[in-house]
């Protein structure tokens, strides 16, 4: 009011007012800037393993993953760090011969005006582990891939990375048993130049002969394995993991290029100690990349960690922002703890209002998929989503619709349990949502096969019952599900009723995300619709 008087003043000279309204304007910018970029997630982001993302030619995430027991692999698109996006099966590997099994670590490039995916193979038996190169067949990067060749390295070889030098040259980098070793008891990382995207040439280098305490967990004669090269503030920077990936002290170790011969191996200088390690309660943190905010103004390390203290290869993608010191070098600090929300990327999109839907099973590209054991345990098909939540009972998966909140809102499914036992529902006005059973902030209407049907709020770690009562549960038996919600109050109805069979007030979360939630058995929801 003081503001509004001083401007309308004629004690006020013109130029004043001038002044004081850019500054107003200015200060409201600055307001809704931060609030926008207020905007949180927590850790971890989904569930995967040894994680590489590339900006494609369109300003899009594109990472490749392999599925189905290392079998096939798929490549990922999306416009954020936090959604891991849509995605193809690209490759399947045959049924006979060298290539046909343990297809780990893949990474997509995109080189000379085309897709390629650096991969490894074997024939069942890794001790023939080699690199190769498969080339996209069309110039859809989730189109099909073919085999393209081999990269002939002397021996054993694993998480190929290639990348463009400043002297102009492509070389790439690998992991791999040295030569005259026992089997499977070291692994170094080798550097030789490309002659093309399928071809190396001229000497392979050894540069990681030298290895320190803490590379050595797991592997007493050290082990080094998925690379990725940078090259900023006029350094060449090899950031690599180190020790054994299914122990707890599996991390990441930084080199640095001392000189401009990238095949002179006493020019790569290892840092002393690990870059980025474990903390308290995130065990394992390794083979990631370093990839910018969605704006570009920020770097992010994109890693896994385990889920396991003592370590393991049941792993998830976490997100840690990096900056960058007054010597050129990225510092990242300690790994953020599960289910603590930091703000999102710059540039992160954001959740726009969502749009009345009859059907939502139509496509699995309308739902992020929070399930832990990726691309094994949720399958959309003939408009039913089918869910195996009790593979581990400390992991509740949980599908999102992608990209859109809702405030008031009245959505409606039906869910069968296929097993015994399981809880089941729909999930509302939901956010930050990670990998993890209560891993989200929002609220549960759903069904237990203790024969309650139970309102909850769930604040990221643990649910708090707002409403509950006693429905008959029967395996095999259709429930049909709708949550109507209209600012505080909130309203279960279940097989038709005209009346809520639970309502309750609550003002806690306002908006959110909406979607579906399985815990410990298995459960199959059809048809999925939302008004506003």
């Amino acid at each position: 009011m003081r503001l509004r008087f001083l401007l309308a003043s004629s004690l006020v000279p013109s130029w004043v007012t001038v002044v004081l309204w850019l500054l107003v304007c200015l200060c409201l910018a600055t307001a809704a800037n931060a609030e926008e970029h207020e905007t949180t997630f927590v850790n971890p982001v989904y569930a995967a393993q040894d994680p590489y993302l590339m900006v494609g030619p369109d300003g899009a995430y594109y990472q490749a993953a392999s599925l189905k027991s290392d079998r096939a692999i798929a490549v990922y698109r999306s416009e954020s760090l936090t959604d891991r996006g849509i995605h193809r099966v690209v490759f399947t590997a045959p049924d006979k011969g060298p290539y046909r099994d343990q297809l780990w670590a893949p990474e997509i490039h995109y080189l000379d005006g085309k897709w390629w995916i650096y991969t490894c193979a074997d024939d069942g038996d890794n001790a023939n582990h080699r690199v190769i190169v498969l080339e996209a067949e069309t110039d859809d990067p989730l189109g099909s891939y073919k085999i393209a060749a081999e990269l002939k390295t002397p021996a054993w070889a694993i998480d190929a990375t290639v990348s463009k030098f400043p002297n102009g040259k492509r070389y790439c980098v690998w992991s791999g048993w040295p030569e005259g070793t026992r089997p499977d008891s070291t692994q170094h990382l080798f550097i030789s130049e490309m002659e093309s995207p399928t071809k190396l040439t001229g000497p392979i280098v050894d540069i990681s002969s030298k290895m320190y305490p803490w590379e050595t967990v797991g592997r007493p004669d050290g082990l080094n394995e998925g690379a990725q090269l940078i090259h900023r503030n006029g350094k060449t920077i090899l950031l690599y993991a180190a020790s054994g990936s299914w122990t707890p002290d599996y991390c990441f170790g930084l080199m640095t290029l001392e000189g401009e011969n990238p095949l002179d191996a006493s020019a790569w200088v290892k840092q002393a100690t690990p870059w980025f390690s474990r903390s308290k309660d995130v065990y394992g943190p390794g083979h990631g990349c370093l990839i910018s905010s969605p704006d570009g103004s920020e770097d992010w390390l994109v890693f896994h960690s385990s889920i396991d203290p003592q370590g393991s290869w049941n792993r998830c993608i976490n997100l840690k922002k990096v900056e960058w010191n007054d010597d050129g070098m990225p510092v990242a600090g300690q790994p953020t703890s599960w289910g603590v929300p930091v703000p999102v990327p710059a540039g992160e999109p954001a959740l726009k209002p969502g749009p009345n839907l009859s059907e939502a099973f139509d496509t699995l590209d309308r739902w992020e998929l929070l399930h832990f054991y990726n691309g094994q345990t949720l399958k959309l098909a003939d408009k039913q989503l089918r869910i195996n939540a009790s593979a581990d009972r400390r992991f509740g998966d949980k599908v999102l619709l992608r990209g859109f909140e809702y405030r008031n809102l009245d959505v409606h499914t039906r869910v069968r349990f296929d097993s015994e036992e399981g809880t089941a529902g729909i999930v509302f006005r939901v956010a930050n949502a990670g990998i993890g059973r209560d891993n989200f902030q929002g609220y549960a209407a759903q069904i237990t096969s203790s024969g309650q049907l139970v309102l909850a709020k769930c604040d990221g770690q643990k649910m708090s019952v707002l409403a509950s009562t006693q429905v008959p549960f029967a395996p095999q038996r259709w429930y049909d599900l709708r949550v109507v919600a209209e600012g505080e109050t909130l309203k279960v109805y279940l097989d038709g009723a005209e009346s809520p069979q639970l309502t309750a007030n609550d003002a806690s979360y306002g908006s959110g995300q909406v979607g579906l939630r399985a815990l410990e058995g298995k459960v199959t929801f059809a048809h999925f619709s939302i008004e506003h």
